[in-house]
């Protein structure tokens, strides 16, 4: 199958480069040491939990808050 080739004009092109620019930024985080522990011990908790057949326990508030703070 053979695809044409669409230009697009030159506001299009910056509109579309400025929403990818965008979106890459917001997708990256960057991670205290003390959440990347903390969710580690929330995944091995996780996974505990599922093969004792048991429901994921709740996360505290002092967990969540932490969980919540970004480095950006």
């Amino acid at each position: 199958m053979r695809y044409e080739r669409i230009t697009l004009s030159r506001q299009v092109r910056e509109y579309f480069a400025a929403i990818g620019k965008r979106g890459g930024r917001a997708s990256r985080r960057e991670l205290t040491r003390q959440q990347a522990k903390l969710m580690v011990a929330i995944r091995e908790a996780n996974r505990a939990a599922k093969a004792k057949g048991l429901s994921a326990p709740k996360l505290s508030r002092k967990h969540r808050r932490i969980l919540r703070k970004s480095r950006l």
